[in-house]
């Protein structure tokens, strides 16, 4: 797969492709909130790790 700065538009997805899809940005969400509340030795020490 290669990597292109052009978004790909799906006319009509699937009810399967929206579940995973909102599954993806769930867990990227918390995964994010995750980070937000480390504190920063917590963080670096992962970071280094």
């Amino acid at each position: 797969m290669s990597y292109t700065r052009e978004p790909i538009v799906i006319d009509n997805p699937s009810e399967k492709l929206l579940k995973t899809l909102k599954k993806l940005r769930e867990h990227k969400l918390t995964e994010l909130e995750k980070l937000r509340n480390m504190k920063p030795e917590e963080f670096s020490c992962r970071i280094i790790l």
